[in-house]
């Protein structure tokens, strides 16, 4: 009994053995068939992408050969005269020599400020989209050139992109509009488009990008350069205008936003504004549109990845003195910020700290207010920015009026109320995640922020929200602080957001 038992258990160890293969086998065979299915899969979707990248290309191009038709035709006969309107400059606002001082260990209260008007956000406009420009084909890289301290390598052959333009009469410009026309030239406005991405530029330094390069293939200040830019601009989806003035032509560019110091004339009720400092009265402008172009946007969403020598400055806090941090600025950074144009304050504010800024300087704030509640951190980062920068008006520092993207102020020596609520409503966004307004009186710019809890101080209503007045330039001043001389003043509340 005992040896047919043993039998019988060995066949039915066999037996398991056996279908035990029988399933590995079948895993394995369904194995290789997923494998297989999804590499015919993967190889599908490649094919049909670069199908309809490639149908793409070709309808562009076919849409670029027709439009870049009409335009040179129209650049005979589309000739206006405009008169040109002065340049605006910033407004100036008395501002006070020095900051106040708050009164040591004064107990705040909750008073309800004034407010005259509330602004929100703009709406958000995305960048002008890039048009799907075919790559170039596989070459070493021949036009070399630094862009605010940073090197560009592009696939632009020199020789073979160089002309010269006899005049600057219509039949010319337009028979050169036709010759620009010729594929060609998209390996350069391909690279460009590419270095946009790499740098993270915005409208404004991706326009200033295509000027560089033109200079750098046809000249400085040259007429070719101006087309050529001109020409790379429309082919980018950006609404542009050329003109003659004084034997030379310029250039003429919108934005989303009014800007200062650039004189401008008004074309279908929208300023247009000439990318060069002279002084004119009129211009023979050439008022065509090319199709589906668009208006550039001046925001940024973030600073750009730009290079150059790097500035380091210590910031540090007086009453929290750990909150000490070595931060490092980009010169090449700082000098595109100095060309940008002068716009609204408040937008100053959405454009945020760079890369290179936060990686020195968020990971030493973060390690000093970790555990803290929102109301003994945003008074942290208040002091911070109260006492870690010295003060000096614009006039003092500038001699003329310029708000400062957080990056300046720690570029410049100095600042002052407006580019410090820049800097602090930043830190309290990007470090606390708290939602925070500018509060601008006459002469002066302060924060108001919504905390989660209870806090005790000067506040403001808005959407049925309390915002705490928090002022980085009232020195000693803790949260619910207000200048004694803006308590009773109406303030223009601007709303930042998180």
């Amino acid at each position: 009994m005992r040896t047919k038992a043993v039998t019988c258990a060995l066949a039915l160890l066999l037996a398991g053995s056996a279908m035990a293969q029988v399933d590995r086998n079948a895993f394995r065979e369904r194995q290789q068939q997923m494998r297989e299915q999804f590499v015919q899969q993967r190889n599908q979707a490649r094919r049909q992408y670069a199908d309809e990248r490639r149908k793409a290309e070709e309808e562009y191009a076919a849409f670029r050969r027709k439009a870049n038709e009409d335009y040179a035709a129209a650049m005979r006969q589309a000739w206006e005269k405009m008169t040109v309107s002065p340049a605006e400059t910033r407004p100036s606002e008395p501002k006070p020599p020095q900051p106040p001082k708050a009164v040591p260990d004064r107990m705040p209260q909750s008073i309800p400020l004034p407010q005259s008007e509330v602004v929100l956000p703009p709406s958000p406009v995305a960048p002008v989209p890039m048009p799907p420009i075919p790559e170039p084909e596989p070459s070493a890289p021949a036009l070399q050139l630094q862009f605010y301290g940073t090197a560009c390598s592009m696939h632009a052959e020199p020789a073979d992109l160089r002309f010269k333009l006899p005049s600057i009469d219509e039949r010319t410009l337009s028979e050169t509009w036709q010759k620009l026309s010729l594929e060609k030239y998209d390996g350069i406005l391909h690279d460009c488009i590419a270095q946009r991405e790499t740098l993270q530029l915005s409208d404004w330094g991706y326009l200033r990008l295509l000027g560089d390069a033109s200079q750098r293939l046809l000249g400085d200040g040259s007429d070719e350069a101006v087309l050529l830019q001109m020409y790379l601009m429309a082919q980018s989806g950006y609404r542009v205008r050329i003109a003659r003035v004084g034997g030379h032509l310029v250039l003429l560019v919108p934005f989303n936003c009014n800007v200062y110091n650039y004189s401008f004339t008004v074309i279908d009720g929208i300023r247009h504004y000439l990318l060069t400092q002279e002084k004119v009265q009129s211009l023979d402008v050439c008022n065509v549109k090319f199709p589906r172009e668009q208006v550039a946007n001046l925001l940024m969403g973030n600073l750009p990845d730009l290079k150059g020598t790097v500035r380091r400055r210590t910031l540090q806090a007086e009453s929290f003195g750990t909150m000490k941090a070595t931060v490092e600025v980009e010169q090449g950074l700082i000098d595109y910020l100095d060309d940008y144009p002068r716009f609204e304050w408040e937008d100053y504010a959405r454009a945020g700290l760079s890369a290179g800024v936060k990686k020195s300087l968020y990971p030493v704030l973060r390690s000093q207010l970790e555990g803290k509640s929102a109301r003994k951190a945003a008074t942290m980062l208040l002091d911070f920015v109260q006492t870690a920068f010295e003060y000096q008006t614009d006039e003092e520092q500038f001699g003329y009026e310029r708000p400062l993207f957080a990056d300046e102020s720690i570029f410049y020596p100095y600042n002052d109320c407006e580019d410090r609520s820049i800097f602090y409503s930043i830190l309290v966004r990007d470090l606390l995640g708290l939602d925070v307004m500018l509060v601008h009186w006459p002469g002066h710019l302060a924060t108001a922020v919504h905390f989660p809890e209870e806090v005790e101080g000067d506040y403001y209503t808005v959407d049925g929200q309390r915002y705490t007045i928090c002022d980085p330039t009232y020195i000693g001043a803790g949260i619910g602080e207000t200048m004694p001389m803006y308590q009773d003043v109406s303030a223009k509340l601007v709303k930042i957001g998180k």
